[in-house]
């Protein structure tokens, strides 16, 4: 029971610092290269993580945006061969880097500047926009 309290109480105060120090939620990282691409998080509990892609496994990208009720958040959907998905977002360090580079990766793959408006606009739609689709 005193490991419970304790456990609780070392949560509270890291959530507490990570707050004051601008950490709201969980923060995320998306390395990527030629080869593959990354996503790392960190939770406010300090859980971390990792997920893995080859880019040669990829066989679907999709664009879309999530309501968030006051604003919209422009989001990635990266399906691999064996049906596991990534989903990764505009709010993810990374992510420019990521969608400049993409077409380059994975040839075929629309550009930033090709699907980005149907995806942005209107406001608080869905806009679900395949950018690429590898023939199997």
């Amino acid at each position: 029971m005193l490991g419970a309290i304790r456990r609780y109480l070392n949560r509270v105060h890291q959530r507490s610092r990570s707050y004051r120090e601008g950490r709201r939620g969980t923060v995320c990282e998306i390395v990527h290269d030629g080869n593959h691409m990354s996503v790392s998080w960190l939770t406010m509990e300090n859980e971390t993580g990792s997920r893995l892609l080859m880019w040669d496994e990829t066989i679907s990208i999709k664009a879309f945006k999530r309501d968030l009720f006051a604003v919209d958040r422009i989001c990635l959907e990266i399906l691999s061969k064996d049906g596991n998905s990534i989903e990764v977002d505009e709010e993810m360090s990374g992510w420019d880097s990521l969608v400049q580079k993409l077409p380059e990766y994975l040839p075929g793959c629309e550009s930033f500047g090709e699907w980005f408006e149907g995806v942005a606009f209107p406001a608080f739609q869905l806009n679900m926009t395949p950018i690429f689709e590898r023939a199997i």
